[in-house]
């Protein structure tokens, strides 16, 4: 979380900057881990592994929707593609893909962003979400950043 965007206007640098810090840091130890978890031996242990990192995903979400304005739902769907890309990237570092990825996060981004200009967020259930939404200024002026 130490790099994760601060603000709505942060999220470009964050999609710029993390698949290649992430291939860095972390790209010997997923191949590693792509090699013993597609192991039968280990299957469950992994599957045991993944659960954990979905809680935290939506402790990020969580978090993140606060700082972004966006609900919790929506993040957390963005973030499960991100790291898919990011963790695709650390492995075959396949920059096709990761363009691909990238590309489908902020038009649906953008398309988040224009529904939030005529309509206010409401999650599946129907109900309010409970954090604080965008401002108007604010999804005018992302709109115009994300090329929307």
């Amino acid at each position: 979380m130490a790099r994760a965007p601060r603000s709505f206007e942060d999220v470009e640098r964050f999609l710029r900057e993390m698949p290649y810090i992430t291939a860095k840091l972390h790209g010997e130890k997923y191949r590693f881990m792509y090699q013993v978890y597609a192991s039968p031996k280990y299957r469950e242990h992994g599957k045991a592994f993944f659960q954990g990192v979905n809680v935290r995903y939506h402790q990020y979400a969580v978090l993140l929707s606060g700082k972004l304005g966006m609900p919790v739902y929506f993040i957390q769907g963005m973030i499960y593609i991100f790291v898919r890309a990011c963790v695709h990237y650390a492995l075959f570092e396949d920059e096709e893909y990761l363009k691909l990825q990238l590309g489908a996060i902020r038009t649906s981004l953008r398309a988040f962003m224009g529904a939030q200009q005529r309509e206010p967020t409401k999650p599946p259930t129907g109900k309010q979400e409970e954090t604080t939404m965008m401002t108007n200024e604010t999804r005018a002026a992302a709109l115009c950043r994300w090329g929307g």
